[in-house]
């Protein structure tokens, strides 16, 4: 079961560190909800077509669900089809046939493989002090970068030849996708637009007062904003922009203010009634959208925080109807495990926990029906969703990094490369 008493070290900087900036998780950056609005009349924004097979986001989807339809992924009795060296990449996404990925150290290039064959289909060189934001919606990718003076600007790319669609001067590490309502939306400190995806016009910007961590989109047309130690979650409408609500969550926050400034860490997980979210104080939270009351949190006491001892982390990394799935880890060297939760009661329903019982990490993980996708350092395992029971393994070289599945190829990068596995 989820662990309770457990604790790994962690520096009080990066304690006091980790909630007291504005930059958030990743590249994100900005402010919340203020009362400064502006939205353009004649904006005409539409759908953008995903095809439910494809990969479009880092996390598949705007709820970082990391769950595809079961025909997104191979079917039972995998074997290796292709696969390339390029190391240190980010997540990779997929759209139209197509893999596109990033780097992670040196991150000026856009590389486009063919999905069935691992043929490289182009390159596109950009400028990036950081890892942009790519993401993809029709014939399009979008992500955020520095221009030549210095000034970071937003570009849209062809998918099929990433020549450049449209650009604009909108300053932003990170871009929130509502590719339902055709939009992007964009931090600029100190506001937040949204625009037009097809086009780059503005469609809406609003001035924002308040820290922002993190974000996540849900139910197609809503967006949250995490204003990390204020504890604030504001609710969004993505196509107007108009202010739903806010609701405090920081009676959860862990009470010794002396080691940890408290905040949500990490990604925010939304299924269709509720938002699954951890602190840096050790507690995992489900909270019900509609109410906006906390459905459940484990464990139900805060655990003992003294000097530069922190909690374990409790990650939720993917969201399927039937269970929500949660990486633990303590930052010691014993290794990590993967929890499956009613995401309704917050009950564990099984446990993987690697033969090794140190140092090893989890770090990616897909659903596609009943079948979980769990890349282990060297393996590949196929889990039953609902028994946790593994169904196959397979090996590879390199140290895998994460995990995507699309149009019935399961893609696992690896510190090596990209391996592509399909049915036999």
């Amino acid at each position: 079961m989820l662990s309770t008493d457990q604790s790994h070290a962690l520096s009080r900087r990066q304690l006091l560190m980790a909630c007291g900036s504005c930059m958030g998780i990743g590249a994100l950056g900005g402010y919340a909800y203020g009362s400064d609005f502006l939205r353009a009349d004649d904006c005409n924004h539409t759908p953008l077509d995903v095809s439910p097979t494809d990969w479009p986001l880092p996390n598949y989807d705007g709820a970082n669900t990391r769950t595809v339809p079961s025909e997104s992924a191979p079917s039972p009795g995998l074997t290796e089809r292709w696969s390339v060296s390029v190391q240190d990449i980010e997540q990779p996404i997929v759209t139209n046939g197509s893999v596109f990925v990033t780097g992670i150290h040196s991150p000026d290039f856009i590389t486009s493989y063919d999905l069935y064959t691992g043929e490289e289909q182009w390159m596109n060189h950009i400028t990036s002090g950081y890892h942009p934001s790519l993401m993809a919606g029709s014939d399009s990718l979008f992500l955020s970068q520095d221009s030549e003076d210095g000034e970071k600007v937003s570009r849209a790319l062809a998918t099929a030849d990433g020549s450049e669609q449209w650009a604009s001067d909108i300053s932003s590490g990170h871009i929130i996708p509502a590719l339902e309502t055709g939009l992007l939306v964009f931090y600029d400190s100190p506001e937040l637009i949204a625009i037009e995806a097809r086009t780059g016009e503005e469609c809406w910007r609003k001035k924002l007062d308040r820290c922002i961590r993190s974000t996540v989109s849900y139910a197609d047309d809503a967006i949250v904003l995490d204003t990390g130690t204020d504890g604030d979650l504001i609710f969004l409408e993505a196509e107007t922009g108009e202010h739903r609500r806010e609701t405090d969550i920081s009676q959860h926050f862990h009470p010794n203010n002396d080691d940890v400034n408290d905040a949500i860490q990490g990604h925010i997980v939304a299924g269709s009634e509720r938002l699954f979210f951890h602190t840096f104080g050790g507690l995992l939270i489900a909270l019900n959208t509609e109410t906006s009351e906390t459905d459940w949190v484990t464990p139900e006491t805060h655990p003992e925080i003294s000097g530069n001892i922190a909690p374990p982390e409790l990650e939720p990394i993917a969201f399927s109807n039937d269970l929500l799935l949660v990486i633990e880890s303590d930052g010691t060297d014993q290794s990590d495990s993967l929890h499956a939760i009613d995401p309704t009661t917050g009950s564990e329903q099984w446990t993987f926990e690697p033969e090794e019982e140190e140092d090893i990490r989890i770090r990616s993980v897909a659903v596609a029906g009943e079948r979980v996708f769990l890349p282990v350092m060297e393996e590949l395992h196929i889990i039953n969703l609902v028994s946790g029971d593994i169904v196959e393994s397979h090996d590879f070289d390199g140290y895998a990094q994460s995990v995507t599945l699309a149009d019935s190829v399961c893609l696992v990068t690896t510190t090596d490369g990209i391996i592509a596995f399909e049915a036999k």
